[in-house]
């Protein structure tokens, strides 16, 4: 019975890694900030304002997976909605990532700020 309840636990914790994370919790992604300082300022802002509409867009997404992941967790203990392809989590840590990298060559070229206000 003992072994049982290993696998058991084990199980859990595989499906309970398996679940999609707010976005709010996704670390950004290192990306360099070389093609970045070959921007010009306007340039950089512009690009920053691109990036940062894809992530709100894949934001919004990633929060409806990740609550429906929590919902069906507590009903049949599987993350339904990441397994069906609906975690974006790579994307938004490279968004992020690259939104980094783009006030980071910004601060380096000492443009005005690029963030919104």
């Amino acid at each position: 019975m003992g072994v049982m309840k290993h696998k058991t636990a084990l199980c859990m914790l595989l499906l309970l890694s398996g679940c999609a994370k707010q976005p709010g919790d996704i670390v950004a992604a290192a990306i360099p900030t070389d093609a970045y300082l070959q921007m010009s300022c306007e340039n950089l802002a512009s690009e920053r304002a691109g990036k940062e509409s894809q992530l709100g867009t894949l934001s919004g997404a990633q929060e409806e997976t990740a609550n429906r992941d929590a919902a069906w967790m507590a009903i049949i203990h599987v993350p339904v909605a990441s397994m069906s392809r609906g975690d974006n989590a790579k994307q938004i840590a490279e968004l992020k990532g690259q939104i980094n990298a783009i006030d980071q060559a910004s601060q380096a070229k000492t443009c005005a700020s690029v963030k919104p206000s």
